[in-house]
Protein backbone atom coordinates (compact mmCIF):
# COMPACT_ATOMS: atom_id res chain seq x y z
CA UNK A 1 0.00 0.00 0.00
CA UNK A 2 1.09 3.54 -1.11
CA UNK A 3 1.23 6.28 1.80
CA UNK A 4 -1.41 8.81 1.03
CA UNK A 5 -1.22 12.34 1.20
CA UNK A 6 -3.77 15.40 1.62
CA UNK A 7 -3.04 19.06 1.82
CA UNK A 8 -6.66 19.84 3.49
CA UNK A 9 -6.33 23.18 2.72
CA UNK A 10 -6.59 22.93 -0.57
CA UNK A 11 -9.66 20.46 -0.49
CA UNK A 12 -12.91 21.16 -1.03
CA UNK A 13 -16.06 20.86 1.28
CA UNK A 14 -18.68 18.38 0.42
CA UNK A 15 -21.73 18.09 1.49
CA UNK A 16 -22.19 14.46 4.24
CA UNK A 17 -24.89 12.99 3.03
CA UNK A 18 -25.29 9.78 5.00
CA UNK A 19 -24.76 11.98 8.72
CA UNK A 20 -27.54 12.30 11.14
CA UNK A 21 -27.72 16.04 10.37
CA UNK A 22 -26.36 18.92 8.20
CA UNK A 23 -22.57 18.51 7.89
CA UNK A 24 -20.01 18.96 5.20
CA UNK A 25 -16.89 16.57 5.04
CA UNK A 26 -13.63 16.15 3.99
CA UNK A 27 -12.55 12.61 3.01
CA UNK A 28 -8.81 12.14 4.75
CA UNK A 29 -9.44 8.48 3.92
CA UNK A 30 -12.11 5.42 3.39
CA UNK A 31 -11.94 1.82 3.65
CA UNK A 32 -15.43 0.71 2.92
CA UNK A 33 -14.53 -3.20 2.84
CA UNK A 34 -13.48 -2.40 6.51
CA UNK A 35 -15.78 0.08 7.44
CA UNK A 36 -12.07 2.34 8.36
CA UNK A 37 -12.59 6.18 7.47
CA UNK A 38 -11.23 9.37 8.40
CA UNK A 39 -12.91 12.71 7.69
CA UNK A 40 -12.41 16.33 9.02
CA UNK A 41 -16.38 17.34 9.60
CA UNK A 42 -17.82 20.82 10.10
CA UNK A 43 -21.56 21.39 11.41
CA UNK A 44 -22.79 24.83 10.58
CA UNK A 45 -23.53 27.10 13.71
CA UNK A 46 -27.08 25.87 15.17
CA UNK A 47 -26.43 22.46 13.75
CA UNK A 48 -27.89 19.47 15.43
CA UNK A 49 -26.75 15.91 15.15
CA UNK A 50 -29.60 13.25 15.59
CA UNK A 51 -28.71 10.42 18.02
CA UNK A 52 -27.29 7.08 15.82
CA UNK A 53 -25.08 4.34 16.43
CA UNK A 54 -21.64 2.92 15.08
CA UNK A 55 -20.93 -0.80 14.32
CA UNK A 56 -17.11 0.11 15.33
CA UNK A 57 -14.87 2.84 17.42
CA UNK A 58 -15.17 6.67 16.33
CA UNK A 59 -12.89 9.18 17.77
CA UNK A 60 -13.37 12.71 17.91
CA UNK A 61 -10.80 15.80 17.94
CA UNK A 62 -12.33 19.14 17.94
CA UNK A 63 -9.98 21.76 15.27
CA UNK A 64 -12.57 24.55 15.61
CA UNK A 65 -15.30 25.46 17.40
CA UNK A 66 -16.91 23.84 20.10
CA UNK A 67 -19.99 21.07 20.41
CA UNK A 68 -22.58 20.22 23.26
CA UNK A 69 -23.24 16.55 24.27
CA UNK A 70 -24.65 14.91 27.55
CA UNK A 71 -24.75 18.57 29.06
CA UNK A 72 -20.46 18.71 28.53
CA UNK A 73 -18.87 20.89 26.42
CA UNK A 74 -16.00 19.63 23.96
CA UNK A 75 -13.94 22.46 22.45
CA UNK A 76 -10.76 22.96 20.86
CA UNK A 77 -8.59 20.02 21.64
CA UNK A 78 -10.82 18.15 23.42
CA UNK A 79 -10.74 14.12 22.34
CA UNK A 80 -13.60 12.41 22.68
CA UNK A 81 -13.47 7.75 21.84
CA UNK A 82 -16.98 6.66 21.67
CA UNK A 83 -16.47 2.50 21.53
CA UNK A 84 -18.06 -0.30 19.13
CA UNK A 85 -21.85 -0.18 19.17
CA UNK A 86 -21.94 2.85 21.21
CA UNK A 87 -25.81 4.91 20.90
CA UNK A 88 -24.47 8.09 20.14
CA UNK A 89 -26.44 11.06 22.22
CA UNK A 90 -27.64 14.28 20.69
CA UNK A 91 -25.04 16.85 19.43
CA UNK A 92 -25.60 20.59 18.72
CA UNK A 93 -23.13 23.30 18.30
CA UNK A 94 -24.01 27.03 18.51
CA UNK A 95 -21.66 28.42 16.51
CA UNK A 96 -20.10 25.71 14.31
CA UNK A 97 -17.19 22.88 15.17
CA UNK A 98 -15.22 21.09 13.19
CA UNK A 99 -13.93 17.66 13.83
CA UNK A 100 -11.45 15.08 13.19
CA UNK A 101 -13.48 11.77 13.52
CA UNK A 102 -11.65 8.47 12.87
CA UNK A 103 -13.45 5.65 12.37
CA UNK A 104 -11.50 2.68 12.96
CA UNK A 105 -11.71 -0.88 11.15
CA UNK A 106 -14.88 -3.37 12.02
CA UNK A 107 -13.42 -6.39 13.62
CA UNK A 108 -15.43 -9.48 12.17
Amino acid sequence: MKDVVHHTAYMGWSELREFPGPADVKVLRDQPDTGAKTMIVRIPPGGDINPHGHRGIVQHYVLDGQYESEGRLFGVGSYRMMPEHYDVPPLSTKRGVTILMIYDPVCK
